[in-house]
């Protein structure tokens, strides 16, 4: 390997790698070693919605439909078939034969168990950010589970793709035990999680994918292992010494690199994740709620140069978080123009009025995105320029999360730089999560929004993404959230190695193999 690229406490760390030898050797079975950019928040079912929080999990918790990587359909799992029987039930039939880890039916009765543990208010879990109207369930029969929703959802099918199909003993038994141990029906079955090192599992002799004609891959390996390493560079040296099959989340520098190096390459592809900006709004510093102090920040930072030159791989975004292709895409508008005097001049003309600018806290979570601290850095630096005081930092999850998860408070002035997924390319998961009362990271508060995007949840088509597009347009002018840019993920991995997957960047092991 050419050490010329290590530098500092990294190289240390990769020579320990290298020093430490291939953990298995690169062809069939054997075991998968993919290399993560940080450790799972937890091992729920629900993080199964969002690959970053919890890599891997979907080889061992399955959900009732899938997407298929290249047409991106809605497919069965183990649902294999679903109707709407009403405007606010749908019956969805599920596969036979098939059981959890633990033994247990995969049954009507234990599918609504786990859709109403999943999605419930009580749990108020994060995936319910991806929700849209409540969801809820309850057996038909045996073959049969009924989700319900509180106001129609023609989008349901694809919205149920994010929730895992989870064990309902294990739920009903020992709940603590689902935070930690995952139980699943999927080609996988859970072994370890040793808490800051790895989580394993072993290849599943009994899954139905083995013998059903409409599986959506093969087991190729015998054993999967997780691993995390927040330095891009360590991810690298881990698959260029052969301790590992997958590097995630490379920079455009290290991808360039693995292309110019024989035995690795780099694996390019668009995604359904974005990376957004976005500042403390109702509740917190009452200046913050000012939409001429939001203006001078958000015009204050210039996007399209932090997307270039530091973001790397990713392509721009029109001012919204989605790209053209989603359901209320509003052509009207464009990013926000970078405009340090104007901005310079708002603050200058509140100081002379006797208001206090208070100092903004720039935030982002180690590892969620290459080069994040030094995106955060720059924005601190044009924040500065203008004359808003800040700080930055680059936080654990431990640190970050509990914040970005608790809503302000008036001595409060915080902004994030985050990544946010969105498989559904429709506007009201998006409000959901970052323009509701209701939405665990939102710091955004109008009943009257919320009311309008519930009524636009229900609409189909032309009307739906007009009513949808005209919400976009007012939170762009509300200047409630700042896209930066629509990320390209990035992976180095071994010659010979085929990986197939869609835009939501799913890490399944039976869609991997080693030729």
């Amino acid at each position: 390997m050419p050490r010329r690229y290590l530098h500092g406490s990294v190289f240390g760390a990769a020579l320990a790698l290298l020093a430490a030898g291939p953990a298995n050797a690169m062809g069939g079975g054997g075991e998968l070693v993919i290399v993560a950019n940080q450790e799972p928040q937890s091992m729920q079912a629900q993080v199964t919605y969002k690959e970053i929080n919890g890599v891997g999990l979907r080889n061992v918790i399955e959900n009732l439909t899938r997407i298929d990587p290249d047409t991106n359909e809605i497919l069965p799992m183990l649902a294999t078939s679903w109707e709407q029987v009403e405007p606010t039930r749908w019956h969805f039939t599920l596969r036979e034969g098939v059981k959890f880890h633990d033994g247990s039916p995969m049954d009507g009765e234990a599918v609504a168990v786990s859709i109403n543990w999943l999605w419930g208010d009580e749990n108020n879990y994060s995936v319910r950010e991806m929700m849209g109207p409540q969801i809820s369930a309850e057996a038909v029969d045996a073959s049969t589970v009924a989700v319900i929703t509180a106001a129609a959802d023609p989008l349901l099918p694809r919205r149920i793709y994010l929730g895992g199909v989870t064990s309902a003993k294990q739920i009903l038994e020992n709940p603590a035990g689902h935070d930690v141990h995952p139980i699943g029906t999927g080609p996988y079955v859970f072994e370890e999680w040793k808490q800051g090192q790895y989580w394993t599992a072993t290849a599943n002799p009994d899954w139905w994918g083995n013998t059903a004609e409409d599986t959506y891959g093969k087991i190729h390996f015998d054993r999967l292992r997780v691993v995390w390493r927040p330095e891009p560079i360590v991810r690298s040296a881990m698959v260029e010494s052969g301790e590992a099959h997958i590097a995630m989340f490379l920079t455009k520098e290290e991808c360039e690199r693995f292309g110019a190096t024989d035995g690795i390459k780099c694996i390019v592809k668009g995604s359904d994740t974005f990376l957004q900006f976005r500042l403390d709004y109702h509740g917190a510093h009452p200046l913050l709620a000012d939409v001429n102090f939001r203006k001078a920040i958000f015009t204050g930072i210039d996007w399209e140069g932090i997307r270039q030159n530091l973001m790397g791989l990713g392509e721009p975004l029109a001012g919204q978080m989605l790209p053209s292709v989603a359901t209320g895409f509003d052509d009207t508008i464009s990013q926000y123009p970078y405009d340090p005097t104007g901005a310079k001049a708002i603050i200058d003309e509140m100081k002379a009025n006797g208001t206090e600018i208070p100092s903004v806290h720039i935030s982002t979570r180690l590892g969620s995105t290459p080069r994040n601290g030094e995106m955060v850095e720059a924005m601190g630096a044009m924040l500065t320029f203008v004359g808003i005081p800040n700080t930055v930092a680059v936080e654990e999850p431990g640190i970050f999360n509990p914040r970005a998860t608790t809503k302000p408070d008036p001595a409060r002035a915080y902004a994030w730089l985050h990544v946010q997924a969105n498989p559904m390319m429709d506007y009201v998961a998006t409000f959901g999560a970052h323009y509701s009362c209701g939405g665990i990271v939102s710091v955004f508060c109008d009943p009257d929004f919320d009311a309008r995007v519930a009524d636009a949840a229900s609409l189909v088509g032309p009307e739906r993404h007009e009513a949808l597009k005209a919400l976009v347009n007012e939170g762009h002018n509300r200047y409630v959230v700042a896209p930066v840019g629509l990320l390209q993920r990035a992976y180095g991995v071994p010659e010979g190695f085929d990986w197939k997957f869609g835009i939501d960047h799913r890490m399944v092991a039976v869609n991997m193999q080693m030729n």
